[in-house]
């Protein structure tokens, strides 16, 4: 089993910008890749990303064996 966390920042197109923390857990598969599940947080003192800063993401990652990566993101209702 493999664990992570990961701290960064995402920017939109019209330079508004939030913090994330992320935490996952992982395995490696047979073929060499790698599958991720876990959770986001994010922080924000854009008003237009506000929303951002009440909610909880859940994801899954994949990296595969070239290290392509591949994931999705959920709000957590």
């Amino acid at each position: 089993m493999l664990y992570g966390e990961a701290h960064g920042v995402v920017m939109t197109k019209d330079n508004e910008m939030a913090t994330y923390t992320s935490q996952g857990v992982g395995r490696f598969t047979k073929q060499g890749a790698s599958t991720w599940r876990g959770s986001v947080f994010f922080q924000t003192p854009s008003q237009k990303l506000a929303h951002l800063n009440s909610i909880v993401a859940v994801y899954e990652y994949e990296v595969d064996e070239n290290g392509n990566t591949h994931g999705k993101l959920w709000e957590w209702k």
